[in-house]
């Protein structure tokens, strides 16, 4: 069999159509030997692909480019699989030069840097705020101070979050919604004083000035509420089933739709937990799990595991790697493909910075042992070494 180091050339005699029928053979047994392989041939094989290739080397340095690829593997003590992508993309790019060459298509060639695969970034301040009247705003870490008035509360923007400043002679309750994408973070204070930590691929729906006996608010993923404490006026957060009803406190809920658990988490206060005729009083350091079937279960924990990610960090203690990558694919907004089910259940101990490149996320999960990371573009697929 052949290594991968010889593909490039035998890809590069498939698009000049100088493939031998003992070359053909050899390819097809690389191509059946992984679906990574074949995957990686139809994407080089795709006219797109092709075109793309064939303008970026009217504008690339091939010499230098490809010798720094070489350089880089040499300064990298450890060589992933990802490698062998950069390095057979690198391969076929000189034979679409000599096409291009043919057909006099050559433009003067430029200094540009090497042509790596893209880096997969960390997740950011953002989020968009959706007006009771329907109107929406774009927020981020890039958006200046501003302040404007929304049925008599001024709602103050700034780069890290949004506060509302309420007004005790409203008398209406209308409702915002604040949502934060996939890759985002965002917090709001809210005309309580009560702050909410949003984490991705969350939704807070929230009255822009609380009327009446009870401050509830809607809940559709995971956030962190530290609660200004109230005891003639109850917090309510409604999610997935379920509410938690507080006076004042500090805890986190995540209720992902996609998720079967709903899991609420106290740091501090009391909070009543509820679902349907089912009730449970929550302590500091305990967490009320209501499962698909509606049932309640408490359990004592260490709160940071599952509050960590508002000081911007990733925490597990003997996490399983699914449950670990549903929590990083929301944060770096990749996919994520099993070639091995047997992975999922592959657990992890350990802490990771949230503002990290993806790259150092994967080393340090890859030293639970004999997990693979092969990662395209957004895609991440996840296999036995």
């Amino acid at each position: 069999m052949k290594t991968y180091k010889e593909i490039p050339s035998l890809l590069s005699k498939v698009l000049l159509g100088t493939l031998s029928e003992e070359e053909a053979h050899v390819l097809r047994q690389w191509r059946e030997e992984s679906s990574e392989n074949e995957r990686l041939y139809e994407s080089v094989m795709n006219a797109e692909y092709m075109v793309q290739k064939s303008r970026e080397v009217a504008n690339v340095d091939i010499v230098n480019g490809y010798m720094n690829v070489v350089q880089k593997r040499k300064r990298n003590a450890r060589v992933r699989r990802i490698h062998r992508i950069v390095s057979i993309a690198a391969g076929v790019v000189l034979p679409l030069l000599a096409v291009v060459l043919w057909y006099g298509a050559r433009q003067k060639l430029g200094d540009v840097p090497e042509q790596v695969a893209s880096v997969i970034r960390h997740g950011e301040v953002k989020a968009e705020l959706v007006l009771a009247d329907g109107t929406t705003r774009i927020l981020s870490s890039r958006v200046t101070d501003s302040l404007f008035v929304q049925q008599g509360v001024s709602i103050v923007v700034q780069n890290q979050g949004v506060s509302y400043q309420g007004d005790s002679s409203v008398v209406e309750e209308r409702y915002n919604i604040l949502r934060v994408p996939r890759g985002g973070e965002y917090s709001i204070t809210l005309s309580d004083g009560t702050i909410v930590y949003l984490n991705s691929e969350s939704e807070l729906r929230y009255p822009v000035n609380f009327v009446g006996r009870d401050r509830r608010v809607y809940l559709s993923g995971e956030a962190y509420f530290d609660v200004t404490q109230n005891k003639e006026h109850p917090f309510i957060v409604e999610m997935k089933n379920s509410v938690v009803r507080v006076l004042g406190t500090s805890f986190d809920v995540r209720a992902y739709a996609d998720e079967d658990e709903v899991l609420t988490t106290l740091v501090q206060g009391v909070v009543r937990f509820s679902a349907g005729k089912e009730s449970v009083v929550l302590e500091p350091g305990k967490q009320a799990i209501l499962d698909k079937l509606g049932q309640i279960e408490t359990r004592e924990v260490d709160t940071y595991l599952y509050t960590a990610w508002k000081e911007g960090v990733f925490a597990f203690k003997k996490q399983r790697l699914e449950e670990i990558m549903k929590v990083v694919a929301r944060w770096y907004d990749v996919n994520v493909f099993w070639e091995n089910i047997s992975q999922k259940e592959v657990t992890f101990t350990g802490k990771m910075k949230r503002y990290d490149d993806f790259s150092k996320v994967v080393e340090m999960l890859e030293m639970t042992g004999n997990t693979e990371f092969v990662v395209r573009e957004n895609n991440i697929f996840i296999r036995e070494k």
